[in-house]
């Protein structure tokens, strides 16, 4: 994991209690390793959709914003990550429920929700 993924992952965890717990044992779980970059934004991503409801409309914001700050990164592997891992986790975690889905949406930046769309209507054609 290069730093500055590392330092985009700090701060997502900064943003609410139940995300730094889910980085913590995820770094736990793959000591002395690092977790593998993708399963542990994957992981983030499936905790922001459980815990969406439990969150504040700031708190939801600030993990949006963040989201579409990595996916306008221009870092690739930054934006790829965000894209493959976190995204992609939103998008599947909210795949059976489409009023979670248009309530997480609506906090999706441009380039977040593009991808998001893409996601979810793949092999739909």
């Amino acid at each position: 994991m290069n730093q500055y993924i590392a330092s985009y992952i700090e701060k997502m965890a900064s943003f609410s209690t139940v995300l730094s717990e889910t980085v913590s044992l995820a770094n736990e779980y793959w000591h002395p390793e690092t977790p593998p970059v993708v399963m542990l934004f994957s992981q983030v991503g499936k905790t922001i959709v459980k815990n969406f409801y439990e969150m504040g409309d700031i708190e939801r914001e600030k993990i949006f914003k963040h989201v579409e700050d990595g996916m306008v990164s221009l870092d690739d592997e930054l934006a790829t990550v965000v894209a493959t891992g976190l995204i992609e986790a939103i998008v599947t975690a909210t795949d059976s429920n489409s009023l979670l889905w248009q309530d997480v949406s609506k906090f999706l930046g441009d380039k977040s929700k593009s991808h998001a769309l893409v996601w979810k209507n793949f092999g739909q054609e």
